[in-house]
């Protein structure tokens, strides 16, 4: 029986799995957005087109005013949402940077150009216009809206929630804020309060896909999983979305059901075929059943999607060993290590392949490495126990399992069965540690 030791894996709380889209409030043109002085004029066709979703004809006609009129404020941040809805972001940045020029102090200006700045994934300067809004107008709550999406991409989920807060006791009674909170909760993983908040989402919007979606994340988190699926698909009957496909196939493969979980990763890279996370999962499914080369291929994909992460080297070095390709699995936890050399997991299985590979004294410099930056790692100390046993160093081998098994107990079951503790299996210390516990 080949030598086994016990090799990492990513778990759902390390990556970082999707849940669904924040709600944003945009440059949408309801109410809150008009300009009063709009009404009755001109550009209410212009606003009527945008709101019929024709952005041609809107964006036309708003060029045919800024021809008439070319410092007409309105007129330019019509044109540039209309441009932005086209695509033409370029266009969009160079209209919403000459209205602000021409008015400066304009909150709904300020406030628009944002939401095209957070679209691009400039979030600074997207979080700059937003507090100017807010600083014109107080009262805005789509901007603490936008503001606290923005400041959730920055990785300031904390200050996004005050935001969240902020803006709902100016809109009590608006359903996307109480999901964005929910959503801002799951981030941070206080997971029953982000429930409370999907309920009320839901009060006020029966059967909204997100909210639905969001309630099934919170509680798979929190080890409910058989609950979550209810949830899951119950957003799916609302919409058919990639990101829901793959949640609910995170929890079918959380409870063992690999085959349904597969399907459902099938179907969210079919709607999405670069949703580089499914890919990864895909992977890690196909692999289970032996299916290594289809692995390969899903994970060689999810490198083109993103060539600086350290995740499809990781895993294609797991596929390769589980394959039996231990040479190159080795390269390939290296190659993840060249991207990430702090990946704790990663250093651990380029220990345990070394282990597998008989080197020994270079096994154990990795599992010691490890160890003095953390004493705590369960699976280092056993895999530490896997060497010395190997090396036939009886008490060391003991010692570095009694260390394992008082961190995680699991760990006297896997060294029952483990062949790499053969060669001390029948001695008397070794026997006694197994008697003991």
């Amino acid at each position: 029986m080949p030598a086994t030791g016990i090799s990492a894996t990513l778990t759902d709380a390390i990556r970082l799995k999707r849940q669904a889209e924040k709600s944003d409030m945009s440059e949408h043109f309801d109410d809150s957005y008009e300009f009063p002085e709009l009404r009755d004029n001109p550009l209410d066709a212009v606003q009527q087109a945008l709101e019929q979703g024709d952005n041609e004809t809107a964006l036309e006609l708003a060029e045919t005013c800024l021809e008439e009129n070319p410092f007409d404020v309105e007129a330019l941040n019509y044109c540039a949402v209309a441009a932005s809805n086209l695509g033409d972001h370029a266009k969009a940045l160079m209209l919403y940077r000459k209205a602000l020029r021409f008015d400066p102090g304009n909150g709904a200006l300020h406030h628009n150009f944002g939401v095209l700045l957070e679209r691009l994934g400039r979030y600074q300067e997207a979080y700059d216009h937003f507090w100017r809004s807010l600083e014109l107008q107080p009262d805005f709550p789509e901007a603490y809206v936008n503001l606290g999406n923005v400041l959730d991409e920055m990785g300031r989920t904390h200050e996004a929630l005050q935001m969240y807060r902020r803006a709902l006791k100016r809109l009590p009674q608006a359903p996307d804020i109480y999901y964005n909170i929910g959503y801002a909760l799951n981030r941070i993983g206080q997971f029953a309060e982000a429930m409370e908040f999907f309920e009320r989402a839901l009060a006020l919007k029966p059967e909204d896909p997100a909210a639905l979606n969001g309630y099934g994340f919170a509680l798979a988190n929190q080890g409910r999983d058989e609950e979550a699926l209810v949830w899951y698909q119950r957003a799916l009957e609302q919409a058919d979305t990639a990101n829901y496909h793959y949640n609910l196939g995170l929890s079918l493969r959380r409870l063992g059901r690999e085959q349904e979980a597969l399907q459902a990763f099938d179907r969210a890279i079919e709607r999405h075929p670069d949703f580089f996370e499914a890919l990864i999962e895909r992977a890690i499914q196909l692999s289970h059943q032996d299916r290594f080369e289809e692995a390969l291929a899903d994970l060689n994909r999810a490198e083109q999607l993103d060539p600086e992460s350290s995740e499809p080297a990781f895993y294609r070095s797991m596929v390769l060993e589980r394959w039996g390709r231990l040479p190159e699995a080795l390269r390939e936890i290296e190659r993840c290590l060249e991207r990430d050399p702090d990946f704790g997991m990663a250093r651990n299985n380029r220990g345990n392949l070394l282990l597998k590979l008989g080197r020994l004294d270079e096994a154990l410099a990795c599992f010691d490495a490890l160890l003095a930056e953390s004493s705590d790692l369960a699976v280092a100390h056993y895999n530490r126990a896997c060497v010395m046993a190997r090396k036939r160093q009886v008490r060391e081998a003991v010692r570095s399992l009694e260390q394992a098994i008082a961190r995680e107990p699991g760990f006297l079951r896997d060294a029952l069965v483990d062949p790499d503790f053969d060669p001390i299996r029948q001695r008397p210390t070794f026997q006694a540690l197994l008697q003991r516990k």
